[in-house]
């Protein structure tokens, strides 16, 4: 770290000679100001808040050791060292008085000693230094353990049963939780919008906590308002509304809350999504109401981004999702295979209006999309002949993420988007465009069975020069490739589906299941039932 200096004297001989002659820089100092009488020193003082002060005591407009003690007034930590050509009793009894650090005389001065006065001025100055940031380390940590000691105390509330709310009331008095029974309340739950993107952009989830909680601190300006961190990512506020203002402070606190959404995004591009129950007295209805929010997934979930909301209990389809399952995969298929981006946009749309119309259990919805993008993900990956970039886990870890139908279908669309674009460029890697076509057939047609002379006909060519320029293209007999798709399929299915061994083969178009057997062990070195008990 680099201290300033202000260094004062009214013989510019002596100034020079300072100013030139002490290795600043070297010393970690910063020559902040020279000056040449008390008056113009206390202005620098003034302005430039020195961590040193070097000065004569003769000196005209303010002596230096009026100009000591003003500066010492507004810095008790000031290092200050006196320059001067008084050898006087009285004067050192003086600087003695204002814990003058050093008393140096001209008559003596060597610039060697004022080097070594500096040195050690400074090393005392990092002993400060290193005192004071264990001290603000201590007080961090003292703050962070009561703030978590505050957090466990709700989550118990929440958790846990009240049995005296006398002793309760009393226990959150003493934790600094200023709650005034008769008061009415009103719960609030407030959340993050894009929770895991704003952990990865702020450095982690405890960073987050540390911006919401400053967030909702600095901009939420509400008298007598509580706050807890009941998780990184979910925040309590108990907001006290006075009986007789109730109607009209609804309004005025949703006016507040638009107020933090909109100092979130202009400072720190987040969003903050607000949802509240009712004002009550009563601790326990308090509690009922917190853990309603808390447990109220779907409400979230189908709430748009930047959300202020009443909680209200949503009512979730009992219909199966996955009876639309093949239909709407087959359409995302054939949006893909037709490289067709404004249908995909489309359909998406089509999807979220209704999941969103219908309601459905939030795992209910992911869980549906989730096996829709993996099937998919592995037919164009395996096309690539890329089988191993395959990875279920990003998929489902990137898609448990999103807290909102809004932000899933916005990662749906750029998914097929991005399958759109990835078998366009493999088209155009393709040097015969009837070998993308017979790759395309296969991949499309899993569950049929798939011969190479069929093919060639298919494509209006003779089996033997398909045959070489098929191996030519792919390094591949057409028999092995289809093989190998099969048998990549056969593996999702063991690790994703409870099918049976039996209707796996079936689904693959295998009506000897000995022969599935052997062919899935050659390509992965296990049988099925093997590698279905490996994973």
């Amino acid at each position: 770290m680099t201290y300033k200096v202000v260094l004062a004297d009214d013989h510019y001989p002596v100034l020079e000679y300072l100013s030139t002659s002490i290795p600043w820089d070297t010393l970690g100092l910063e020559l902040s100001a020279c000056c040449s009488d008390g008056r113009q020193a206390w202005e620098a003082c003034q302005l430039h808040q020195p961590d040193i002060l070097l000065t004569d005591i003769g000196m005209p407009a303010m002596n230096g050791l009026e100009l000591i003690q003003k500066a010492r007034e507004v810095n008790p930590q000031l290092q200050t060292i006196i320059l001067s050509c008084h050898g006087e009793f009285e004067y050192a009894q003086k600087a003695v008085k204002l814990n003058v650090a050093e008393y140096i005389l001209k008559e003596s001065l060597q610039i060697d000693q004022v080097i070594a006065v500096l040195t050690e001025a400074v090393a005392r100055l990092e002993v400060k230094l290193k005192s004071r940031n264990h001290y603000l380390q201590m007080e961090k940590l003292v703050s962070q353990n009561h703030a978590a000691i505050r957090t466990r105390f709700i989550r118990m509330f929440v958790e846990q049963p009240v049995w005296d709310e006398a002793e309760w009331f009393g226990q959150a008095e003493a934790m600094g939780i200023h709650l005034h029974t008769g008061t009415p309340y009103l719960p609030v739950l407030a959340v993050p919008e894009r929770s895991y993107e704003l952990e990865r952009r702020f450095g982690g989830v405890v960073n987050l906590q540390f911006v919401m909680d400053n967030v909702l601190q600095e901009f939420l300006e509400i008298d007598g308002i509580i706050q807890f961190a009941l998780t990184e990512r979910q925040f309590i506020l108990f907001i006290p509304l006075p009986h007789i203002l109730v109607r009209n402070l609804y309004e005025e606190f949703r006016d507040k809350f638009r107020h933090v959404q909109r100092m979130a995004k202009l400072h720190l591009r987040m969003g903050i999504s607000f949802f509240y129950g009712e004002a009550t007295t009563s601790l326990i209805d308090i509690k009922k109401q917190i853990q309603a929010l808390l447990d109220s997934h779907a409400l979230r979930f189908y709430a748009a981004e930047g959300a202020i909301m009443k909680y209200a209990p949503v009512q979730t389809s009992g219909e199966d999702l996955f009876v639309h399952y093949s239909e709407i995969l087959q359409q995302l298929r054939d949006c893909i295979q037709q490289e067709d981006s404004s249908q995909i946009g489309a359909k998406v749309r089509e999807i979220k209006q209704y999941i969103g119309d219908q309601k459905y259990p939030v795992e209910s919805v992911k869980s549906w999309l989730l096996k829709m993008v993996m099937e998919l993900e592995l037919k164009y990956v395996v096309m690539q002949n890329f089988v191993s970039n395959f990875n279920s886990e990003r998929l489902q870890r990137s898609i448990q993420e999103f807290e909102t139908l809004e932000q899933l279908m916005e990662w749906l669309e750029e998914f097929l988007k991005d399958k759109i674009l990835m078998l366009s460029s493999m088209w155009k890697q393709n040097v015969r465009k009837e070998i993308a076509e017979a790759k395309r057939y296969v991949m499309n047609h899993i569950s049929e069975k798939a011969g190479m002379e069929e093919m060639a006909k298919r494509l209006g060519l003779n089996p033997t020069h398909f045959s070489r320029l098929f191996r030519l293209e792919t390094g591949l007999t057409f028999i092995e490739y289809v093989t190998r798709v099969k048998m990549e399929h056969a593996r999702d299915l063991l690790n994703q589906t409870n099918l049976t061994i039996v209707e796996i083969a079936e689904q693959l178009g295998y009506d000897n299941v000995s022969y599935f057997i052997k062919l899935f062990r050659n390509f992965s070195g296990m049988t099925p039932a093997e590698f279905r008990k490996s994973i």
